[in-house]
């Protein structure tokens, strides 16, 4: 059943898919756990007894990253500009390009983790793409290629995976609400378990340029132990790109936040 409706999702367009998830009820996820927090609640465990995030998981799509932030992230002033700006440009993503990593967790396809003693390998069925986040007490390189991922090293934080991402290129929005980065983006993720089939993900977007303040936004991932990622093939049949049926602007700003391109 759930190929038949990514089936029909596939050939009604992946901006129908976001635009149900804009209209989704979205609530963040519960708090992330204080620093070394141990869970109390009965979850998979490794042999070396750190949590076990193996399996396929399905998230919330949020079209718009600042969903929880009634006035918008803090935009430094040339943050509103670069975010007015959008209005102009055309979705990176239409053209195949890679979404970046708040844009990709933010998805409504499916997750998994594959994890191992020192690594978490994220497989994501949209753009049929992965990352890899080592786990080994490694730092950052001195100067990392750009990237649309850019560079990830996790760490362990009591029971909650901390992930530090730095290194990113600037051909990618953070949302499909068009939301600015620049080249000193700084994203710290946590993953934690809120119950056994529950996963709560945080991420505090850091960029001075853009943004006066280090913000946040959150989301919960729930197992799906019966699903496989199929594939995502973005450039077959690819209509708006081909057939230059593009639109310049976000598809989905957000009406609460005075820095949006006036909706389409």
């Amino acid at each position: 059943m759930r190929y038949i409706k990514l089936a029909v999702l596939l050939l009604a367009g992946l901006s129908m898919v976001w635009g149900q998830a804009q209209r989704m009820p979205q609530a963040p996820a519960p708090p992330a756990p204080p620093s070394g927090t141990k869970t109390t609640v009965q979850i998979p465990r490794m042999p070396d007894n750190h949590p076990d995030f193996n399996g396929v998981w399905r998230g919330r799509g949020h079209a718009n990253l600042a969903y929880a932030l009634p006035d918008g992230p803090p935009y430094t002033e040339a943050g509103k500009a670069a975010f007015a700006a959008a209005k102009d440009q055309y979705d990176p993503t239409g053209f195949c390009l890679f979404p970046g990593v708040t844009r990709i967790v933010g998805s409504p396809y499916p997750t998994e983790f594959v994890q191992t003693r020192n690594r978490l390998v994220i497989l994501y069925e949209y753009m049929h793409t992965f990352r890899v986040v080592p786990i080994d007490g490694r730092s950052h390189s001195a100067d990392p290629n750009p990237s649309f991922f850019g560079e990830s090293i996790g760490k362990w934080d009591g029971d909650t995976v901390v992930v530090d991402v730095v290194g990113f290129n600037d051909r990618f929005w953070l949302d499909p609400a068009g939301h600015p980065h620049s080249d000193q983006l700084h994203l710290v993720e946590r993953y934690w378990y809120i119950d056994a089939n529950h996963v709560g993900e945080e991420v505090t977007v850091d960029d001075p340029k853009m943004y006066t303040k280090p913000w946040r936004s959150s989301m919960t991932f729930t197992r799906e132990p019966n699903w496989e990622l199929i594939e995502y093939s973005c450039d077959e049949n690819n209509k708006d790109r081909d057939n230059h049926h593009f639109q310049k602007g976000p598809s989905y700003p957000s009406p609460r936040d005075p820095a949006a391109p006036p909706a389409k």
